[in-house]
């Protein structure tokens, strides 16, 4: 891990700067791909309306809205695909899981019907990687930026380090790469470990 990212450098954006960035860029991603490493087990998705019906503790209604987004996502990810560029994304789970990963493992197994290549990578697996403390939430654009995504202590999203330099770039992509490969595809992995979970309490 020591190597993957330089101690210093990059540039700092806040909340607002990051997601003014990432919007000019994302949509020039290219042929390489967008990838994504989500190691957190929880986030605070603010008026998410799903996410806030399973911190009301109403499962069935967090669901009902999940299915909601079909057609959100149908055009999202139709458009996405007329882009030229597909999305892959690894969530890393600890067990057992807690109601967040459960919540969001449903919801990315739509997000998986329209396009989105999830794979699920059990925590343990990435322990090699880990000898100074958790991998960095990351968004990797192709070979043009990765951005290293900071959160409060509370799950609340809080800016980005974004770096350009193509080293850097490979480096981040080439890992998220490599733990997608070596993980448990979504569909499989919620059948078996997901399925035939008790509603969650709580997030």
């Amino acid at each position: 891990m020591a190597d993957l990212l330089p101690a210093s450098g990059g540039t700092r954006l806040d909340q607002g700067a990051y997601i003014d960035d990432f919007g000019r860029r994302f949509w020039r991603t290219g042929g390489s791909g967008f990838w994504k490493l989500e190691r957190m087990q929880g986030y605070d998705e603010g008026d998410f309306a799903s996410w806030r019906a399973l911190v009301r503790g109403d499962w069935e209604e967090s669901l009902r809205l999940i299915e909601e987004l079909r057609p959100e996502f149908e055009e999202y990810y139709g458009k996405i695909a007329a882009s030229g560029f597909a999305l892959h994304r690894v969530r890393i789970v600890e067990r057992p899981l807690v109601p967040y990963i459960q919540w969001e493992l449903n919801l990315l197994r739509l997000k998986r019907e329209y396009g989105e290549r999830v794979s699920v990578v059990d925590a343990v697996e990435v322990a090699p990687y880990e000898d100074r403390g958790p991998l960095p939430e990351l968004c990797v654009l192709g070979s043009e930026a990765v951005y290293v995504l900071d959160y409060t202590s509370s799950g609340v999203p809080d800016g980005a380090v974004r770096h350009t330099d193509p080293a850097v770039v490979r480096q981040a992509r080439e890992l998220v790469q490599r733990l997608h490969s070596d993980g448990k595809d979504l569909e499989s992995y919620f059948r078996r470990e997901v399925a035939g979970l008790a509603a969650p309490r709580g997030k």
